[in-house]
Parts: C-alpha cells; sequence; structure tokens
C-alpha cells in the first residue's frame, strides 16, 4: 500500500534536502574556490509521474544528471541546467584556451566538471538523509544526459515507472560571476517515508523537525 503523506513528512522531507544544500554549497565553494550560495525554493510535491518543469519549454537543450539512490531504499536525484546555464559556469571557471578547445575536448570538459558539481549536491542530501533516518544509503555513479528541453518532462517519464514520490524544487545557485537557477528533482519510494514513521511517532517527529528547523 502506498504511503500517505502528512504535512509534517513533506516539510521534513524539504528541511533536510535544504540542510543538504547548505552543506553542499560549502564543498562547491572549496572545489569552485569562490563562495557558493544554493537557495532552494518553490518545492512542489507530486506522485503522479508529472514533472512540473519550467526548462522543458525552452528551444534548446537541457543538461539532465541523475544519481541513483541506492541501499535501504530505492530513489533518484536529478539536477537540470539550461544550455545557457552551462555556459555561465564554464565561463565562470575555466580560461579562454580552455573554452577554445575542439568540440570533442569541451564536451568531456564540460561532462566531468557537471558530474562533479552533481556529486557533490547530491553527496550531500543522500549523506543527510542517511545520518538523521540512520540509513544505509549511497549515490551510484551519476550519469549525464543532453536532452532536448521540450522533450524533457517525457524523457523523465519514460525514465521512471511511478512508483517514486517527486519531490520538485527551483534554486538559486549564486557565486561571484555567476547567477543560476537549476532545478533539481528528488524522487523517494515508500520505505523512506515507512522508515521515518517507524522511527517516529507523530509526536516524536514533530519535536524532531521543529529541532532541526532550529538548527538549520
Amino acid at each position: 500500500m502506498a504511503t500517505e503523506l502528512d504535512q509534517v513528512d513533506l516539510d521534513f522531507t524539504k528541511e533536510v534536502i535544504n540542510i543538504g544544500f547548505a552543506k553542499s554549497a560549502d564543498s562547491l565553494s572549496y572545489f569552485l574556490n569562490e563562495k557558493v550560495y544554493i537557495q532552494p525554493y518553490d518545492m512542489k510535491f507530486n506522485s503522479d509521474n508529472y514533472f512540473p518543469l519550467s526548462k522543458k519549454n525552452s528551444i534548446n537543450n537541457s543538461y539532465l544528471l541523475t544519481t541513483h539512490i541506492k541501499g535501504a531504499f530505492e530513489g533518484k536525484a536529478y539536477l537540470i541546467f539550461s544550455e545557457k546555464e552551462v555556459e555561465k559556469l564554464l565561463t565562470a571557471n575555466f580560461s579562454q584556451s580552455i573554452l577554445s578547445k575542439s568540440p570533442e575536448e569541451k564536451s568531456g570538459i564540460i561532462n566531468d566538471f557537471l558530474l562533479e558539481i552533481d556529486n557533490i549536491i547530491s553527496a550531500s542530501v543522500i549523506t543527510q538523509f542517511a545520518n538523521l533516518l540512520k540509513y544505509s544509503i549511497h549515490g551510484d555513479v551519476p550519469k549525464l544526459d543532453i536532452v532536448p528541453s521540450s522533450e524533457l518532462n517525457e524523457f523523465l517519464r519514460k525514465s521512471n515507472p511511478g512508483e517514486l514520490k517527486i519531490f520538485y524544487l527551483n534554486s538559486k545557485f549564486v557565486t561571484k560571476n555567476v547567477d543560476i537557477s537549476p532545478e533539481f528533482i528528488w524522487l523517494l519510494d515508500d520505505r523512506f517515508f515507512n522508515q521515518v514513521n517507524q522511527i517516529l511517532g507523530s509526536k516524536q517527529k514533530s519535536e524532531l523537525y521543529a529541532k532541526l528547523t532550529s538548527n538549520s
């Protein structure tokens, strides 16, 4: 039977993701050698295998990074950049001599750079899930797909059978030279929420959530 989510479940999940983003921003600051802020907002939830993406109507490509969550529960983490956002990231972080390399070489640079960003962000959030819920989980090696933005929703729908609950967030990714809005999607199965409800009664869950938000 599918787990019904109450508002505390949704708020709890959002807050855990927020804390993970804050920690990933610190790691990205070290990786990019400048201060990074990740500010999530506009969280949506649905369980109907529909992805409310703002980039899906763009005429350009989207860069879709996928991390599979393995272990005590199954899930997926998606990080989505537009083509323009990727160019902004590259311009801010690489010299012109690097950017003027052949298309094949530049493609390899983009791939490695985005995969490392995704790995840092996903690992930080997954670690928060593991620590707070005492899970044994980890992120698999991330994958990059370049998809026409107009086909992105259909691509995601075909990649997911519909059993996973979908959490969607817009975000602001800000550095000294970059201000972009990547999209995040987290898909979690019922075992995630079953575990929440097994280890926490409604009163305990509310108390933990209050503690969690006061420390974030």
